[in-house]
């Protein structure tokens, strides 16, 4: 029968409730545990290599992140807007002062840098600006953007090529730069950069990068004491040390109290904690003008009171940029490279960091399309002549943190378990309002009155405030917590997992120290422009060589990937440590299950195309033979038969095919008897032959009779009691092959494997097609009452879940094709065919596992309280339009069945 395909729920019946990741319902990447294919091989690479990058769900396939981007904005941004609380906007006060009086520091810096180019205006203007659309289109509103301290040094270094060797005028190169910069943004959106760069990026990278933005900004707060020192009186300065420290205590001392209870009234306390940093900048702003400390010559922000540009050359807000000579647009390409890598590394780990796990984030980003918006400002800030803004370390995080609350959640509940009592579960408020107001906010003040207002600020409350933004980024470093540990004696540290030594954690944690201190070298050197190239070399530096000096329980404990659930040393399945048994004799006996196929056998009904192909094909290039069993191949299947003779030559693995019907028992068990005539056993059985809900045997299409002759059913009415077609294939076929091959281990004292596939319909529902969400309900708990054969005799049992899959009956069946549109997410076969492989190599599952498979993710589906799916490849769009054609079609003609197909004379004779 034709290869399975998985319809998709118009209503999710589940009682609704609060899941949290654990064990039982944990998101992982499938691409883990994976065997490697040859390119050639792959199902949908059409046999080269270019082909499979450039295939539907290939990684260079143009425009493939960005319209799944399209998608999960348009999913989330209405209830971007239906959030807003007092919260909110303490957040978005909080970020106002943490990003614009930043800012301004750094437009000093522009200032002197860009020989007076950029000032305070620019700055302000840019930030407001690029902010207020990232606000509004962005497809992550967390991330918060402005004007970074990298950026400056980089400017400085455009100025002196274009003053020392182009001998243009700078704004002009710097123009181009930033619109070369542009179009190279476009280019890393299109050609979906995200997953060929930062999807390897693991925490230790970003971990190194957040420890290096907190350094940043305390040796920020120490340059802005030296230049203060450098130009006032002693006593200017000594106030001037104490008002940065006195804002930085402040703060902190404000920020928490919430747990002064019972003093003050918990609103009082509430409040004073989420303004704690606006509270203490507008105190020590102001004491400076009481008393005696008002003689004293403080220095204060240098500011624009107009609103023109800063340079005198200029009188508008607009480049000229074409008068340029030629030569000089194309060499300004090299400066706009160094900013592409620049803004794209920094956006993209500002946006990771802001939504890694310990903030409870739950809506989908849209990393592609937020680059490709990135590429858009800064043109914009090109052609007006400013600075570009892009994202921001710490504010971003920062962001996250001052919008994270607790909510009281049922914790995950493995599988046969009761869930446990409910819990506070940290969720970040994930909203636009707070990101909208503070960049209006910050819009506002490129207005003379309220620049001249922001030129009251003193510079040591600004270095107060780097040290507050400094520390809040370090307390939530994972790297801070390891230092602690590094500095406890052994005998108070607590116990570690089998395999995994302090020492080890702790020579993980220097190795980041001094990474760390070699970047920041790096950033007070003329080269400091290139140390986001640093920071990239770390990833194969982590992927590559530290697993050599490391072991894998130490990385698998300290380390996993930044941006994706799971951890780089998941694909290691075959050293796997057996978890979670109090039984350590079983544990060892499931450790030594097979979890190679080299040299084994399996049989896999509908093989001949789809999935299953897909697993064949992964089977045999793993050194497993294979017994198809199938109406037909089709001619990527027909391929197969020629490059895996059977028998293989030199015991390679080989490949076999008969025509089976798999609703028929006697060509199922013919089928099942040739297989180990030629292969003597079966090792791994996939009973993965499985039909969508046709019309033609459809619970809406009653079978056909005199009186019901429009009806397209196939099915016999006069069968008893009656047989549906879809039934037939998705149940009792994969019950009756079940039967066979547990008769056969059972009888023979082998260990086997089981992989059925199922689908997200086993625990949704859909009144469209209710006959095919009955199947796979009825094969999942099939699968389940069968998992205890595991630990007792040795057989795994599992089944697989995935989504909606692109196989080929999706365009060749017109009622799933007319479910299709442009932004169909539909998950690729080979990560289905990886979820199977895991099913059968990982002796973890098998105890009745369902393995649920959305695109670019795993989870296993735990018995009790399951959350529902998430992952992109979930919903087939159509099929809501589906469901909408039935209800209208049965309200307005209802459901015509017919009972007397046969007279009662006809009904005597067959029953004599």
């Amino acid at each position: 029968m034709a290869g399975p395909e998985q319809p998709i729920q118009d209503t999710i019946n589940v009682v609704e409730w609060t899941p949290t990741l654990g064990s039982g319902n944990t998101m992982t990447p499938n691409t883990q545990n994976a065997p490697a294919e040859d390119d050639a091989s792959s199902p949908t690479n059409g046999g080269g290599r270019a082909s499979w990058y450039f295939a539907r769900h290939g990684k260079l396939r143009p425009f493939r992140l960005l319209k799944e981007d399209v998608v999960n904005l348009k999913s989330r941004y209405l209830s971007d807007w239906q959030v807003f609380n007092q919260q909110v906007v303490a957040s978005a006060v909080y970020i106002f002062f943490t990003n614009l009086l930043p800012g301004i520091t750094f437009a000093s810096d522009l200032y002197t840098l860009t020989g007076k180019s950029w000032g305070t205006i620019e700055v302000v203007f840019s930030t407001g600006l690029c902010g207020l659309i990232f606000s509004l289109f962005s497809g992550q509103p967390l991330t918060i953007l402005g004007v970074t301290g990298p950026f400056s040094v980089l400017a400085e270094n455009i100025y002196e090529l274009c003053e020392t060797h182009f001998h243009a005028s700078r704004q002009y190169s710097a123009s181009w730069s930033l619109i070369h910069a542009g179009w190279m943004h476009y280019l890393l959106a299109i050609f979906n950069a995200h997953d060929w760069t930062m999807q390897y990026v693991t925490h230790f990278s970003a971990d190194i990068f957040s420890l290096l933005n907190s350094v940043i900004y305390f040796h920020k707060a120490a340059m802005e004491l030296k230049r203060t020192h450098a130009r006032v009186s002693l006593a200017a300065f000594l106030y001037a040390v104490l008002g940065a420290v006195g804002t930085c205590l402040l703060a902190i001392l404000l920020s928490t109290a919430n747990s002064w209870k019972p003093m003050l009234h918990r609103y009082v306390r509430l409040g004073l904690t989420e303004y704690a940093a606006a509270i203490s900048i507008i105190i020590w702003i102001g004491i400076p003008y009481i008393g005696e400390l008002a003689s004293l010559d403080h220095i204060r922000l240098e500011v624009q009171t107009s609103f023109r540009p800063t340079n005198p050359d200029r009188t508008t807000f607009f480049v000229r940029f074409w008068e340029i000579p030629i030569e000089w647009v194309f060499l300004s390409m090299i400066p706009g490279a160094i900013v592409t890598v620049l803004f794209y590394f920094d956006h993209e780990i500002s946006s990771i960091i802001c939504t890694v796990e310990r903030y409870g984030t739950k809506k989908p980003g849209g990393y592609a399309w937020d680059v490709a918006l990135l590429g858009t400002t800064t043109i914009l800030c090109g052609i007006l002549g400013i600075p570009p803004a892009n994202g921001l370390l710490p504010q971003a995080p920062l962001h996250s943190e001052s919008l994270m609350h607790y909510v009281i959640e049922s914790p995950p509940a493995e599988e046969g378990e009761q869930p446990g009592s409910p819990r506070p579960v940290a969720r970040t408020y994930e909203q636009r309002y707070s990101h909208f107001i503070q960049a209006s906010l910050i819009l506002v003040f490129v207005s003379p009155p309220l620049q001249r207002l922001l030129g009251l600020t003193q510079t040591s409350v600004l270095a107060g405030l780097f040290l507050f933004m400094g520390y809040q980024s370090l307390t939530v470093n994972p790297i801070l917590e390891r230092v602690v540990n590094l500095l406890t004696p052994p005998s108070d540290l607590p116990a570690l997992p089998d395999n995994v030594s302090w020492s080890g954690i702790h020579m993980y944690t220097i190795t980041q120290i001094i990474m760390t201190g070699i970047v920041f070298g790096v950033t007070l050197t003329v080269a400091a422009p290139a140390f986001p190239l640093i920071i990239i070399a770390l990833v194969p530096v982590r992927l590559s060589l530290m697993n050599r000096v490391w072991s894998r329980e130490t990385l698998r404990l300290v380390d996993g990937w930044a941006c994706r659930e799971g951890k780089p040393e998941d694909s290691d399945s075959e050293t796997m440590q057996v978890q979670g048994s109090g039984d350590e004799e079983k544990a060892s006996e499931r450790s030594n299950m097979s979890t190679s196929v080299q040299g084994k056998s399996a049989l896999v009904t509908g093989g001949g195309s789809g999935i299953n192909l897909c697993f064949v094909r992964m089977l045999l290039g793993n050194g497993c033979s294979v017994f198809i069993a199938d109406l037909k191949l089709r001619p990527e299947a027909q391929q197969l038969l020629e490059q895996y003779p059977f028998p293989g030559v030199d015991g390679k693995a080989g490949v076999l095919f008969q025509e089976t019907d798999v609703t028929s028992w006697p060509q199922l068990t013919a089928s099942w008897k040739k297989a180990l005539e030629k292969f003597t056993t079966v090792d791994v059985v996939v009973p993965g032959a499985g039909l969508f809900e046709p019309q033609w045997s459809s619970f809406w299409e009653p079978p056909k009779t005199e009186s019901n002759e429009d009806s397209v059913s196939r099915d016999d009415a006069n069968a008893d009691p009656g047989h549906y077609a879809v039934l037939d294939v998705n149940l009792v076929s994969p019950i009756r092959l079940s039967q066979l091959a547990i008769g056969h281990w059972t009888k023979t004292k082998q260990k086997g494997c089981l992989v059925h596939v199922g689908s997200m319909a086993g625990y949704l529902a859909g009144i469209a097609t209710p006959l095919y969400f009955a199947s796979k309900h009825g094969l999942h708990g099939f699968v389940r009452a069968l998992g205890g054969l595991r630990d007792e005799l040795g057989i795994r049992v599992g089944c697989i879940a995935p989504g909606a899959v692109e196989t080929p009956l999706w365009h060749e069946d017109p009622t799933k094709a007319v479910m299709l549109d442009d932004d169909t997410v539909l998950i690729d076969p080979l990560e289905v065919a990886r979820g199977m492989w895991q099913l059968v190599v990982n002796p973890e599952y098998g105890n009745g596992t369902i393995l649920e498979v959305t695109k670019g993710a795993t989870r296993v589906v735990p018995l009790f309280n399951a959350s529902v799916p998430t992952g992109e490849g979930v919903m087939v769009p159509g099929y809501d339009a589906y469901k909408d054609a039935l209800y209208a079609k049965l309200k307005r003609e209802g459901l015509n069945i017919q009972w007397h197909s046969l007279r009662m004379d006809q009904i005597k004779d067959r029953e004599q």
